[in-house]
């Protein structure tokens, strides 16, 4: 049974007061723990403070450790030894404070000669600094523990080809602690803890000013305020929010993964279910589960996402649950299908295989579908700060929908010459799938008139009590 740590008391012999972001850091349980932060926030000194506690576990099994022959090895690896010594520093400047006898010869303390090394119970604890740069010197050791300082800035085989396999032994764990670097192997790490599918992992964004007592005013704080004029959007955007950067020309500038992607976004058998497709072969077919609330507010539920299938074959997955089991228990609770009006024929097919209603209005110019999601990407209630509870996203989207959220983000219009098509206004033909399902639904749902605004809403009393209702929404005839 793992030895618990009164983490509270040993920081306060060192003065060490978390911030939100670092408490939330600290709370956390996870074996593989991916920290996406801004500057200033704090993470290296979070990542340094949650090594002490590891000193004090080896110190009281020591006596066991040096019966079996084995130490305590954590290792914190940088991009440079210099990435490094960030977390390093912090960690022993903390057994400074609280006076730990290191090993003499063992601790050494030069980064830019590439020695980072703290020794303490006669060498049962061990902590390096390490360097990417150096991938030989990764292999060979069974860890404890690792730190990887600035992940974004290595490569992926860093992580799964030396460091996972040396943690295997001892079942050690990964701190992961970066500032965006694009969407690359940490962006889908990061993923993998943000899905809240697998309870080893767990992952976090902080923004600057989570750092409260540095940034007091948040994100209205003037040394924020500064910092971000003197950066282009992107930059402010990865550097400062700790957002995973934009595509150049991204299609829809608003959506925000983390505030629009939602766990709880599930289905509600009060509200009735529709589907929404874009067909297609070689290109994938797309099946959107969606539903809308009293309030006008739409939730993605699930989708369905393959390439070369027939009419046919996509009803017989839907319905046996060939890609996700709950795919067949769906089907049977929608009512109305949203269809990719370019082929009627594999529309047909659906709504007699699966008896849905088919809606028209589908189509029209794309610009205006685009147009009618970008409305439901602002938020309700916008005017108040993000933190308020009256403040909502109008589309909200569950975290099993992985190609509509890639695609939402991904999904832009051309940025030279060589891209543009004869309609250069249009979007690329590209990560244009599931947006495309997305918008048949709202076009067909909401209709035009939504461009201009989301529609308006008035209350009206039922035998179940007041309810609103869209004024613009039109009875489908069967």
């Amino acid at each position: 049974m793992a030895l618990v740590i009164a983490k509270n008391k040993l920081w306060q012999k060192i003065g060490y007061v978390p911030n939100r972001a670092q408490r939330r850091i600290h709370a956390s349980k996870a074996r593989f723990q991916v920290v996406a932060a801004g500057r200033r926030t704090g993470k290296s000194t979070a990542g340094g403070m949650e090594l002490l506690p590891e000193v004090y576990r080896a110190y009281m099994q020591k006596d066991r450790l040096e019966e079996l022959g084995i130490r305590q090895e954590y290792w914190i690896v940088g991009p440079q030894y210099t990435d490094s010594e960030k977390e390093f520093r912090a960690f022993y400047n903390a057994c400074k404070r609280l006076k730990m006898p290191f090993d003499k010869p063992g601790t050494y303390y030069d980064a830019r000669g590439g020695d980072l090394q703290v020794s303490l119970w006669g060498g049962r604890f061990l902590l390096k600094g390490q360097s990417a740069k150096y991938p030989e010197h990764l292999v060979g050791e069974g860890l404890n523990g690792v730190i990887m300082a600035e992940a974004a800035k290595m490569k992926l085989r860093i992580w799964e080809q030396y460091i996972r396999p040396t943690l295997a032994d001892f079942r050690g764990w990964a701190k992961f602690n970066s500032t965006p670097e694009g969407r690359n192997w940490f962006y889908d790490k990061w993923r993998d803890g943000e899905n809240g599918t697998d309870p080893e992992w767990e992952s976090f964004r902080f923004p600057s000013w989570a750092n409260e007592r540095m940034f007091p005013l948040g994100r209205l704080d003037p040394e924020i305020i500064s910092m971000m004029g003197g950066m282009s959007e992107e930059m402010a955007a990865q550097e400062i929010e700790a957002k995973f950067s934009k595509y150049v020309g991204q299609v829809f500038k608003t959506w925000d993964e983390e505030w629009h992607v939602r766990a709880d976004c599930v289905y509600n058998p009060e509200w009735p279910l529709y589907l929404a497709t874009d067909y297609g072969w070689t290109n994938p077919n797309v099946v959107l589960f969606i539903q809308v609330d009293p309030w006008d507010r739409v939730y993605v539920i699930d989708e369905y996402y393959g390439n070369h299938r027939s009419p046919e074959e996509l009803a017989d997955d839907l319905e046996n649950g060939v890609q996700s089991t709950s795919h067949a228990s769906l089907v049977k609770r929608a009512t109305r299908l949203f269809p990719d009006p370019a082929d009627p024929a594999a529309s047909h097919t659906l709504s007699e295989r699966l008896r849905l209603q088919t809606q028209s209005g589908t189509g029209g110019e794309i610009k205006e579908r685009l147009e009618i999601i970008r409305k439901w990407l602002k938020d309700e209630n916008e005017h108040l700060d993000i933190t308020h509870v009256g403040r909502r996203p109008r589309l909200v989207v569950n975290p099993r929908c992985k190609h509509l959220i890639y695609e939402m983000d991904a999904y832009r219009y051309p940025k030279t010459k060589d891209e543009q098509t004869n309609e250069p206004e249009n979007p690329l033909k590209k990560d244009d799938h599931a947006p495309e399902a997305l918008g048949r639904f709202f076009r067909g749902y909401f209709g035009v008139e939504a461009v201009q605004a989301p529609p308006t809403v008035r209350q009206y009393k039922t035998s179940r009590g007041p309810r609103a209702v869209n004024p613009r929404r039109r009875r489908v005839r069967r």
